[in-house]
């Protein structure tokens, strides 16, 4: 009797419900287009989040067992996709000179698009005048202990260690713990020595080794398919664990809340329209229609590295953007880049500090700022709790209290989740372009994959 009454019922009828729901996920999917299933996954996953809403998501825990089992099961890919993707692509590119041009288009877009997030935050920033009237938040700075402040000082990261964390240290370690940069250069290091001896010495003599990428490749994109099928699976579970969050009730936390959205979805549908109708010679509202679902996992995932791989699907099957570019470009944009995290957010948090204390800060002061979001987006992990340590490594960087970040990191979470979207946004726009400008994006799949939808196939 002790055991039944010990028994979470409410979490196993929340689990029920879930089932039932994947249930009819599955019927829908028969009929509508893979993005009104996302959607709907999303808007089932709000509601049971909602309502079901408890101290500690003890209602929801089965359904954050499934959504944290997805998430590691599709990180599990990310070392793999990417090593045998890049050097795919770049051994059937079979161009020195080409890759040299992807890799620095590539850059160049991705720093681009931190810029443009720079200038979207200060405008957004000045505009609400963003913390005005709200010093009662810093109010307790006072009470954030040594030990705490020591912990989040260790989380500071200086120019010289972003550049040393770029190149790769073991290849074993670098595969293991996702160095995506590290990863990518292992992977243009064996691409190039293969062109160099297929062009000095006959393709014949490495022959075997483009057989065996090959095989590889296709086994690993046969099981990334079966995991991306299960994606509304794990986006409603997901979303309903963020939909739980309660919001602090401080009127100034929610006005930054939404002022991190704003910035962010500013940049990723208004920023990135342009950019995508200018350079990348595509429509905007079907270049997001087609990307939408790896958005969605970026929203709920709230890890650029584990939406990666639906990602790169997308780009290719979807946007069709050549394979060497989107599985070199989309990587790079997880670790290069990274608006959302590296830009936006420690921006606003840095203006809502200064406007709630009262400070006034000059051009010097800001320009000094935007060029240390910059060093910051050269070489940020696209993983959870990113945020927190651009925020602490900016706010040392110019001289503001590391304290008034721990007092801000309530919210970090859930802003983080459209920290994430802009960041998966920016990576997918870059890569269009990029495509674009070498002459590899294939408007072809674009506008076959439109007819597709309007059938509504998956």
């Amino acid at each position: 009797m002790d055991a039944l009454l010990s028994v979470n019922w409410i979490a196993l009828l929340v689990l029920m419900i879930a089932l039932l729901s994947f249930k009819a996920l599955n019927w829908i999917a028969y009929r509508v287009n893979w993005t009104v299933v996302i959607l709907i996954s999303m808007v089932i996953g709000a509601v049971i989040g909602v309502v079901f809403a408890s101290e500690g998501n003890t209602y929801l825990v089965w359904l954050n067992l499934i959504g944290q089992a997805y998430v590691k099961l599709i990180k599990a890919l990310v070392a793999p996709v990417i090593l045998v993707s890049v050097i795919s692509g770049l051994i059937s590119l079979n161009d020195k000179e080409k890759m040299k041009k992807i890799g620095t288009k590539s850059v160049f877009w991705l720093l681009i698009t931190s810029v443009t997030a720079i200038v979207v935050t200060l405008v957004v920033g000045a505009v609400t005048n963003i913390g005005k009237g709200a010093g009662a938040v810093f109010a307790d700075i006072s009470s954030v202990t040594d030990a705490t402040l020591s912990a989040y000082q260790e989380m500071e990261t200086s120019f010289d260690t972003i550049l040393l964390n770029l190149g790769p240290s073991n290849i074993a370690a670098d595969l293991a713990a996702d160095n995506i940069v590290a990863i990518i250069i292992i992977a243009v290091a064996v691409a190039v020595a293969y062109v160099s001896i297929s062009s000095e010495e006959g393709e014949d003599k490495v022959l075997v080794i483009k057989k065996l990428i090959e095989a590889v490749k296709k086994v690993i994109f046969n099981i990334l398919a079966y995991v991306i099928d299960l994606t509304p699976y794990a986006v409603l579970c997901l979303t309903a664990c963020s939909a739980s969050q309660r919001l602090s009730d401080k009127e100034a936390l929610v006005h930054l809340v939404v002022m991190v959205f704003a910035a962010c979805l500013i940049q990723s549908y208004v920023v990135n329209a342009v950019i995508l109708k200018s350079f990348a010679k595509v429509n905007p509202l079907k270049f997001f229609k087609k990307t939408f679902d790896a958005q969605a996992t970026a929203f709920t995932t709230t890890s650029s590295v584990g939406t990666m791989p639906i990602t790169i699907d997308r780009l290719i099957r979807k946007v069709g953007v050549d394979e060497e570019v989107a599985n070199f470009t989309a990587p790079l944009g997880t670790t290069i880049g990274m608006a959302g995290c590296t830009c936006v957010w420690p921006i606003l948090l840095a203006m809502f500090y200064l406007n709630a204390t009262g400070q006034s800060w000059g051009v010097s002061q800001y320009l000094v700022m935007c060029f240390m979001c910059l060093v910051l987006s050269l070489g940020s992990a696209g993983m959870p709790g990113v945020g927190v340590i651009t925020a602490v490594s900016l706010f040392s960087a110019v001289n503001l209290p590391i304290a008034a970040v721990v007092l801000l990191i309530p919210i970090n979470n859930i802003t983080d989740m459209v920290r994430t979207l802009t960041n998966v946004t920016d990576a997918s726009v870059c890569a269009a372009v990029v495509a674009r400008q070498n002459g590899l994006l294939n408007d072809e799949v674009f506008a076959k994959e439109d007819e597709k939808l309007e059938k509504g196939e998956a």
